[in-house]
């Protein structure tokens, strides 16, 4: 006779695998019977070992599925008793149960379904083990299963539907070893049963959340439990392939946009980052071949570790500033000495075709209606005209037009004497002349700043900064030229030149200009210019060695990434709304589903106490008052039921309508400040992309003279190489140069 739901044995199981044929299995059926009758027992994966019908690592393989077959019966009687008792409704188990089947067919792991349950908040931990303590006879009938103390007489299994794939057959190949493997670790002594077990609960999470393939001693190498020796010597034991544990394929993908006019690169996590040659090649591949990043770009961003960004964009937004003639009535290459008063006007644009012509990042001919419209846009002191087409001083000053294209009024301020900010903000993009010390306290906007000294301030400057005696504990982004004497512990970052007259210490400097600083002594700093470096003197004996860049864009990639903080900032109030929105969307789901299951419990009560009423009414003179009590017992029965029912029903009914309160009012505020957000985020967005499309114009210069000494430890780099000083030198040159096997190389002369 056979049993439906009886879970298969090993035998079972090799024969349907086809391990085994069914003469063998019939084999194995009378060794293990015989064994058993003389007092001899021996397990199934022992009979099959020493007949040589399966290999250890198949047993292990058939013990992993019994295994899941027995946790999937479980899982299905958990359910059942989940949906009796009105925890759970009969999708939430379904699902449960593809997850627990998902997780096994991709990396074999064994996950529980009331474990599955509980993370996706459908039951709490109390409900989960009052469900298991009705799981007794279940369980008891898995240990006999597992332990095997009791013959199976029949061949009847239940399908599992699991079908290996050559993935999941590397992993259980992998696992059977590994388990060996682990045995001859602890044999031998080389690490304890808290080590292994430690690195065996590595490799299943890799499996559970990645589907990502580790084998056992390379995670214990890595964890310095055993070294690559000792791992070598138990691999060649088990007559496994030893495979360089150091060799990294980089991974890396690239992503398209929609309209075919963005490319961004994505670098897997855990591997070795490419080359600028693989990037290309990839892009390549796509079929890529318009409006790739120059090389410098690329390459910097590989060089300080992103993990994601644009390699490639396509747009049409000089195109639209072209067609729109746009015309300034004043000098954009700086803020302009000509004062404006308030109302003349500062710029002016043509009005064209909505449409226009542009080539994607295919070579394909697209038609697009707009793009990064920044021919000019208005900010501080500016007003636009009501036809988008003129631009007027909403203040009287001195006009500019800003990397990102917006228009400002700096209106000037003249202070006598030193000025503390501890005492309050000026006037935000005011032309500063300061005849004393700058201290911050606020932040600084400016156009552009002159000051005796400027000490412990964060200035934004649209123009030039400059300090007649020296700049200390100042964090300064500009956009025109940074003059001081000094420098000491300042962060400067600039789209133009920096001078410095005498000393930079313990500072970093990133700059899309020039570092022309001929005179000046550099100690324990960090210098990037994008069209060389000149200074007098590197580094001493006595600090931490500096690190000079020529010709890289690691000032651009700064901004970069100070606007996507920005933008991640402005999003976090709109991102935490739609959050809080989503959670109480999904417990009032949760909610109606258990309150449908509660209506179908109901209904069913009823019907039953129905059919018992008429039934007590049919029998009550012809049975016995005993079976007649024990009807009314059961209508009474159902009557709590429905009451219990509907009682739990008015309950949940009352919470849904909390959480669709709850949902309204999110979804209000959400209404009230999106716009506003998404504004912003779009104006940060084209700031971003403004300042690409400078760099991208902006030659790069690889070149660093040094007129004095440089001592050792100083690294030089280009944009694709760099070297260190290993002795003192003197009067030098040093540029990055493309040798005769497409390689580069930091050369160095004699000035």
């Amino acid at each position: 006779m056979e049993l439906p739901n009886q879970i298969q044995s090993l035998p079972e199981l090799a024969l349907k695998y086809g391990t085994i044929n069914s003469e063998q299995f019939s084999l194995i059926q009378r060794l293990h019977t015989l064994k058993t009758k003389h007092g001899h027992p021996m397990e199934y994966d022992q009979l099959l070992l020493s007949q040589k019908f399966a290999t250890s690592y198949q047993v292990g393989l058939l013990k992993l599925i019994q295994e899941y077959l027995i946790i999937k019966k479980r899982g299905e009687e958990f359910g059942k008793i989940a949906i009796e008792k009105g925890f759970a409704t009969q999708v939430d188990v379904d699902k449960a149960l593809a997850e627990q089947k998902k997780a096994f067919k991709t990396a074999k792991i064994k996950k529980l379904i009331g474990d599955i349950l509980v993370e996706s908040r459908v039951i709490t931990q109390k409900q989960k083990h009052a469900i298991l303590k009705e799981q007794t006879f279940l369980d008891a009938e898995a240990d006999k299963i597992l332990n095997q103390e009791k013959s199976k007489k029949q061949a009847a299994i239940e399908d599992a539907g699991i079908e290996l794939s050559e993935y999941e057959q590397q992993f259980l190949q992998i696992r059977v070893l590994d388990q060996e493997f682990a045995a001859s670790i602890l044999e031998k002594g080389l690490a304890t049963e808290i080590e292994v077990k430690e690195a065996q609960d590595i490799q299943e999470k890799a499996f559970e959340r990645e589907q990502h393939i580790q084998v056992l001693g390379n995670i214990m190498v890595g964890l310095k439990f055993i070294t690559e020796d000792q791992k070598n010597m138990v691999l060649k034991e088990q007559n496994r392939i030893i495979k360089d544990s150091s060799e990294k394929t980089p991974v890396l993908r690239v992503n398209i946009s929609e309209d075919q006019m963005e490319a961004i690169i994505h670098i897997d996590e855990e591997s070795e980052p490419p080359t600028l040659a693989e990037i290309k090649t990839a892009l390549a591949q796509k079929g890529i071949k318009y409006g790739i990043y120059p090389d410098a770009i690329l390459q910097c961003n590989l060089d300080i570790d992103n993990k994601e960004f644009v390699a490639a964009k396509q747009d049409f937004s000089m195109e639209l500033i072209k067609s729109r003639r746009a015309s300034y009535l004043f000098d954009t290459s700086k803020i302009d000495t000509v004062e404006k008063k308030k109302g003349e006007a500062l710029a002016k644009q043509g009005v064209s075709c909505e449409t226009y012509l542009k080539i994607d990042l295919f070579g394909n001919t697209v038609e697009q209606k707009r793009g990064e419209d920044f021919t000019f846009r208005c900010a501080n002191g500016t007003r636009l005209s009501k036809d988008d087409t003129k631009a007027f001083a909403g203040k009287t000053g001195f006009p500019s037009l800003s990397i990102e294209r917006k228009l400002f009024v700096h209106p000037v301020i003249n202070v006598l004497e030193d000025a503390d900010l501890r005492y309050g903000p000026l006037e935000a993009y005011a032309n500063l002349n300061i005849s004393g010390v700058l201290t911050g306290a606020y932040s600084i906007s400016a156009g552009q700043i002159n000051a005796d000294e400027i000490r412990g301030a964060r200035i934004e400057a649209i123009g030039d900064v400059r300090s007649r005696v020296g700049i200390t504990d100042a964090v300064i982004s500009a956009q025109g030229d940074v003059y001081a004497r000094y420098l000491h512990n300042c962060r400067i970052e600039t789209f133009g030149n920096v001078y410095i007259e005498n000393e930079i210490i313990d500072s970093q400097v990133f700059c899309s200009g020039k570092i022309d600083s001929g005179k000046c002594h550099v100690v324990a700093s960090s210098l990037y210019g994008k069209k060389g470096i000149e200074l007098a003197n590197v580094g001493n004996e006595r600090t931490s060695p500096c690190t000079l860049g020529a010709g890289t864009e690691h000032h651009i990639l700064e901004k970069a990434r100070q606007v996507t903080q920005k933008v991640k900032n402005v999003r976090k109030p709109l991102d935490e709304l739609t959050e809080k929105k989503e959670e109480q969307e999904y417990f009032s789901k949760k909610i109606f589903q258990k309150m449908v299951e509660l209506k179908i419990f109901h209904d069913r009560a009823k019907n039953k106490k129905e059919k018992l009423k008429l039934e007590f009414n049919k029998k009550k003179k012809s049975v016995k008052k005993e079976k007649l009590k024990n009807i009314a017992k059961l209508i009474n029965s159902f009557e709590k039921r429905m009451n219990v029912s509907l009682s739990s029903l008015k309950n949940l009914n009352q919470t849904r309508k909390k959480y669709k309160t709850e949902i309204e009012r999110f979804e209000k505020k959400i209404k009230q400040i999106e716009p506003g957000i998404k504004k912003e985020t779009r104006n940060l967005q084209i700031d971003m992309f403004a300042f690409f499309e400078w760099a991208r114009k902006e030659q790069s210069l690889s070149q660093i003279k040094i007129n004095n000494k440089i001592f050792p430890g100083t690294i030089l780099s280009g944009v694709f190489s760099f070297l260190e000083i290993k002795t003192n030198l003197k009067n030098i040159s040093a540029s990055e140069k493309e040798t005769a096997d497409e390689k580069f190389l930091i050369k160095i002369q004699k000035n």
